[in-house]
């Protein structure tokens, strides 16, 4: 607990200068890449401890499973709702929100226990659930913080991006934020070691996550352009040159390509037809005899390859150590 609020106490100081640097006129300014303004996102940040709060009032009065009477999906339109309802207050009064509940959830910190840790917060979802992991939310202020800046840096004006029914499903699962929430997440000292991947450091590995959209555009883009689908490039010659690219290049800037070209992939899915989804693709990496896919099958199981390598970066989490 001492070494998560530690984290956290960093984590919020770093988000603080950030809000100092956003001038009145700079709130109606939206985030890149994404649909809400810096005025939403400290919203969402004035409120993000309530939640925790509540979880950790049920864990000191002994009912495990009240936190988690919500399912992940109810949980996050409550969050929503809370959201909502916060962004018709004034940007000072949303930081004053943000110190009072912030003192609020760490004098229940204060009160838990050893035993608290093993337990599970299912309204997290089935897996990685548990107390000992989710106390450390120092991860939810870096990424803001990384997005203000971020905002401040760039104009970005959300495009409308209309999607066909059929891959709501799927661009609902290429969400980022699962993804950020391991990079946000992983211990510093660690991105120079060994991954689980061989020859890989875990800044290979991120460099990896960011760029990994790269095969899936170019089939989408030679599906747009010509009707069709595209031969297979060479993957692993075209992973390990981007690989060699990008080998000098910080965690911030590899998250801020992830999130560019994942926009770009639902920009680019924005523009198929039915018929595009019904074309036949072969996927060189499935079993024999079950390698002749439709378009829609090959983005529907696209979740799979963040699914994977976010897993391989988990060990070098802070709770982890």
């Amino acid at each position: 607990m001492h070494d998560a609020v530690l984290d956290m106490q960093s984590a919020r100081t770093a988000l603080l200068a950030a809000v100092d640097e956003v001038q009145p006129g700079d709130w109606q300014r939206y985030t890149p890449y994404g649909p809400r303004t810096l005025h939403d996102v400290l919203a969402h940040l004035a409120a993000a401890d309530h939640a925790w709060a509540l979880a950790a009032r049920g864990l000191l009065k002994g009912e495990a499973e009240q936190p988690a009477l919500l399912s992940p999906h109810k949980a996050m339109a409550v969050r929503a709702r809370s959201d909502d309802r916060r962004r018709r207050l004034a940007p000072e009064t949303l930081v004053e929100e943000m110190h009072v509940r912030r003192r609020l959830l760490l004098s229940l910190y204060e009160l838990l226990e050893p035993r608290h840790l093993a337990l599970v917060l299912p309204s997290f979802g089935e897996r990685h659930n548990s107390v000992r992991e989710r106390i450390w939310l120092g991860y939810h202020d870096r990424l803001h913080a990384d997005d203000i800046r971020r905002t401040l840096r760039m104009r970005w004006h959300p495009p409308k991006l209309g999607l066909l029914s059929q891959l709501q499903p799927a661009a609902a699962a290429l969400a980022p934020a699962p993804t950020l929430y391991v990079i946000y997440s992983v211990d510093p000292v660690f991105w120079e070691r060994p991954s689980p991947v061989p020859g890989w450091s875990y800044r290979a590995l991120l460099a990896h996550i960011a760029t990994g959209d790269w095969v899936l555009q170019a089939h989408l883009r030679h599906i747009l352009e010509r009707g069709s689908v595209a031969d297979w490039p060479d993957v692993a010659a075209g992973n390990a040159a981007r690989l060699a690219e990008r080998r000098l290049s910080t965690e911030k800037k590899l998250v801020e390509e992830y999130l560019s070209m994942r926009h770009e992939t639902l920009r680019l899915m924005s523009g198929l037809t039915p018929r595009h989804l019904e074309l036949e693709i072969e996927l060189w990496f499935e079993p024999p005899g079950s390698r002749r896919r439709t378009v829609l099958d090959y983005l529907v199981a696209f979740r799979s390859h963040d699914e994977q390598h976010r897993e391989q970066l988990r060990p070098a989490m802070r709770y982890a150590r």
